[in-house]
């Protein structure tokens, strides 16, 4: 039988062979789905982003864009090659957990247990599928939770610089990681026994490289008027509907067969003397976000400590049944997380009332022939002096990575920061334009005509498909004039 570590003793993770196989599985399984259908909106998004940097942007912090670029220049501009890192984030989020549950005094077979659990959560396998910014905060949650646990299983306050630098690297990714931020230092709050921890020198340095890494973005975000604060405002017109389905989410998410050890793993924190700092950093984040009407998937993150502390409370008890049991419900929530179906089936089958995103990995490329095609049709006239203009970002992103293949000139957009990159060249007076406000087109320009209706032609609903195409002549006032009207921060 496997001795149980002492709490403060850690062993490297990698030595345990079977985590390590479980890592490689899971980093396969998304692999082999990687390319089944196509791009998702935001990673064509950031593609265009990446493309033009920036210390920031409007609706997101520049790491994500940066990462999705240097991946496209390195892999070819393959969809293959920029799923690979996210696939890379679910093995580390295995080993993650494992390397926690070793931390918090599992043996072997507990930190197997940790690390099956984050391979086979739903959420996981559907957010680490896409390069988007969720994937990125998953990890960078849990570097940050594996630093804290090794922070209060040594007592060695020097952890804390390192903690603050992997929460100012999530603060480059999202803005979400400061939600455990709070939890935590509420959690450090309300323990007395783990106050200590944070004398002495060790946080100042750990605070100071969290606001120097988190800084660029708050700095762009000042000097560009704080845009992201209007897309806040836009998400919180879904915060009921999110507050009704934020429970149920948390049960599905996970998967129902993961609920009870993530359950165990924050009662088992909160009884400890010194990991109450993580319990209540959980059960913080979990209530805040539902309180904020915050999407299901915001505090996704804070599972890998759950799951970790879960395992071991577990600890001597039978294990077996229940890695079969998790690694059953990995293979039933990929049906709904990844896009194992054909495509064609998400008309017949509801998989999309889970996981909307799938059917948003499909039709780009026909989208962009249709435009293509009413740009073709204009007469030679025209089309000299035409540009091209898409209502939201997946579709200008589209025709930024499909456009060139097409003959098509640059895309403009007034949807997040391709305003920015706006307005079109002062001589297009005319514009083929997808899926924008006929109102606003009409408002603009003299003359509008739709010449088309895009349809994916496999009848999946998704919010491309009935995309109106229009051709807008006569501009009535000049771009610089009617740039700010196009604008659509959201």
């Amino acid at each position: 039988m496997t001795r149980r570590p002492a709490i403060t003793a850690v062993t490297p993770v990698l030595r345990n062979r079977a985590v390590l196989l479980a890592a490689a599985a899971a980093f396969a399984v998304e692999m082999a789905f990687s390319a089944r259908y196509g791009y998702v909106r935001d990673e064509l998004y950031f593609l265009a982003a990446g493309a033009h940097p920036a210390a920031g942007y409007v609706d997101q912090p520049s790491l994500t864009p940066l990462l999705a670029h240097l991946g496209a220049l390195v892999t070819g501009n393959s969809l293959v090659g920029l799923r690979a890192l996210p696939a890379l984030g679910l093995a580390a989020l295995v080993l993650l957990a494992a390397a926690m549950a070793r931390a918090l005094g599992a043996g072997d077979r507990g930190q197997l247990l940790a690390g099956i659990a984050a391979g086979c959560c739903a959420e996981y396998l559907g957010a680490m599928h896409e390069l988007t910014t969720t994937p990125l905060d998953f990890v960078a949650w849990a570097v940050a939770l594996y630093l804290v646990t090794r922070l209060l299983t040594s007592g060695d306050p020097r952890w804390l610089v390192a903690i603050g630098a992997a929460a100012g690297i999530g603060m480059s990714v999202k803005w979400n990681i400061g939600f455990l931020v709070a939890g935590l230092l509420l959690g450090f709050a309300c323990t007395p026994a783990a106050r200590p921890l944070l004398r002495g020198r060790y946080l100042a340095c750990g605070a100071a490289l969290f606001v120097l890494l988190a800084a660029p973005d708050f700095a762009w975000q000042a000097a560009h008027g704080w845009p992201n604060l209007a897309v806040f405002h836009v998400l919180q017109g879904d915060a009921w509907q999110n507050r009704v389905m934020y429970w149920p989410g948390q049960v599905l998410y996970t998967s129902i067969l993961l609920v009870p050890l993530w359950l165990r793993g924050i009662r088992w924190a909160l009884r400890h003397p010194l990991l109450r700092v993580v319990g209540i950093a959980a059960v913080f984040v979990l209530v805040v976000q539902f309180i904020l009407g915050g999407k299901e998937y915001y505090p996704g993150g804070i599972y890998t400590f759950c799951f970790a502390a879960g395992a071991v409370s577990l600890e001597g008890l039978p294990w077996r049944r229940r890695a079969v049991r998790y690694v059953a419900a990995g293979a039933v929530s990929s049906l709904i997380a990844l896009p194992v179906l054909p495509a064609a089936a998400l008309a017949r089958v509801p998989v999309q009332r889970v996981n909307y995103d799938l059917g948003e990995e499909i039709g780009w490329p026909s989208e962009v022939a249709a435009l293509a095609a009413a740009w073709r049709a204009l007469p030679p006239s025209e089309r000299g002096r035409a540009t091209l203009l898409a209502g939201n970002y997946g579709e200008a992103g589209a025709v930024d990575r499909y456009g060139a293949s097409f003959g098509l000139p640059p895309v403009y957009s007034g949807a997040n920061s391709f305003w920015f990159w706006g307005p079109p060249p002062a001589a297009d007076t005319v514009a083929v334009a997808v899926n924008v406000d006929p109102a606003l087109l009409h408002r603009e320009f003299a003359h509008v005509t739709q010449v088309a209706v895009y349809r994916n032609g496999l009848n999946v609903a998704d919010d491309e498909q009935g995309a109106v195409i229009d051709v807008a002549t006569g501009l009535r006032t000049s771009w610089t004039v009617a740039w700010p009207a196009f604008r659509n921060f959201s």
